[in-house]
């Protein structure tokens, strides 16, 4: 990451009209105003609203800035000011380079044409060359998946294909900075691992990413820095755990900072993460090969018959696994964990970390690995420093599968 700005907001506001033929008479106003060199009413008229209100960030070539709020929030509106389809009503927005943009699904798609000449106009609309267009065609096809109904109209396709289209066509024409919308949420798991993966190595490569979603797990993965808006209000921007740490702490009881996935609250629900050392003291650092203990307070809502516990530890800011930390894979040795809470403790020795943050996930499967209880994420991160005089020798190996030793109890009410 570099620190030239490819995109620069600062103070923009944007308003909308509730009513439609108030809207078109404001429109008609404001168009009037700029002929006449004025500038666009700064307060409320009858029936309007902020959907944006004095929003200020920067984003960086190479940097990963995802959006989130409830809906309503003014992320979409935000999208589209810094896409130029929208006209912010005060404030400036600097945009710098090639933009490449999948905000609404299907957007200037033309469905009686098919999804090759659907490619051919985008790319003229984006002032791509013929010769460039020819380059990466096949790319953009092969990872669209469209091989066999790429020269079917685009008014057959479902809406994963069109996202996936679209979203193909926005990452090959070698953008400066990628847009991506909610769309995504329409396309298959095995599509949405290979874009978020796709949207990592564009960013390794210099392009700036702003990416718009509700799946907090997604956002989570693949975000470096978090814009949290709410009513078209700047909230907090800042490192990912942190603004989703705010953001959920905003949106649900006791403040908890877990994210646990829906339907997961069905069988579990996780309420309290530390670390702790061999004999029991809360530690906020673990010492580079040294001993660690994970220890998790649970709900069990209904018994849970040979869950298999997993860990998934990835470095702060890398969308990769570094490590799985599990139970054995033998569910007769697994022992079954009645209705009520209990106490789940993770033993590791010698921890082979480097030292650096890293952050926690939790997955549970049922006796049949392929039966997901569910998932938790953002639970908690792992602080690791180097002793004193400490030689670390580093590699470039995947991820590890660390020894570990669990153990289960019923928490007694009195505890």
């Amino acid at each position: 990451m570099t620190d030239e700005i490819l995109i620069r907001v600062e103070g923009v506001s944007k308003k909308f009209c509730l009513g439609l033929k108030r809207s078109l008479w404001y429109g008609v106003v404001d168009a009037g105003r700029e002929l006449l060199g004025r500038d666009r009413e700064a307060r409320l008229r009858r029936d309007e609203f902020w959907a944006i209100e004095d929003v200020s960030f920067q984003v960086r070539r190479g940097e990963l800035l995802g959006i989130i709020g409830p809906n309503g929030s003014g992320k979409t509106t935000m999208l589209r000011l810094i896409n130029g389809l929208l006209m912010p009503d005060a404030g400036e927005i600097s945009i710098r380079g090639r933009v490449g943009a999948l905000i609404q699904l299907g957007a200037g798609f033309s469905n009686v044409l098919t999804g090759r000449e659907n490619i051919h106009i985008n790319a003229a609309v984006l002032g791509i060359e013929r010769r460039e267009l020819r380059d990466c065609m096949d790319e953009i096809i092969d990872f669209a998946q469209l091989d066999e109904f790429i020269d079917a109209p685009v008014q057959n396709y479902s809406s994963g294909m069109r996202a996936r289209l679209g979203f193909a066509i926005a990452i090959h024409m070698r953008p400066d900075i990628l847009l991506v919308d909610e769309v995504l949420a329409v396309g298959d798991m095995v599509f949405r691992n290979k874009a978020l993966e796709r949207m990592y190595r564009l960013a390794n490569s210099g392009v700036a990413v702003v990416f718009v979603s509700h799946n907090l797990s997604q956002v989570d993965r693949l975000c470096t820095h978090i814009l949290y808006l709410k009513k078209g209000r700047f909230q907090e921007y800042g490192p990912t755990a942190r603004v989703i740490g705010r953001y959920v702490g905003d949106n649900l009881a006791g403040g908890s900072t877990m994210i646990h996935h829906p339907g997961t609250e069905v069988s579990f629900m996780v309420r309290e993460v530390d670390f702790r050392d061999l004999v029991g003291n809360v530690v906020r650092e673990v010492v580079s090969g040294g001993d660690v203990v994970i220890r998790m307070v649970i709900d069990v809502c209904q018994e849970l018959v040979s869950p298999l516990f997993c860990f998934m530890v990835e470095p702060q800011g890398r969308s990769f696994i570094l490590a799985y930390i599990h139970q054995s894979r033998d569910s007769s040795v697994r022992p079954n964990l009645s209705v009520g809470r209990h106490v789940v403790e993770t033993v590791i020795e010698k921890l082979p970390f480097l030292p650096g943050r890293y952050e926690l996930r939790l997955s549970v499967s049922g006796a049949l690995e392929s039966q997901l209880l569910g998932k938790v994420g953002n639970l908690a991160v792992l602080d690791v420093v180097a002793c004193s005089g400490q030689y670390i020798i580093t590699n470039d190996a995947g991820y590890v599968q660390l020894a570990s030793d669990w153990r289960f109890r019923e928490l007694e009410p009195e505890e």
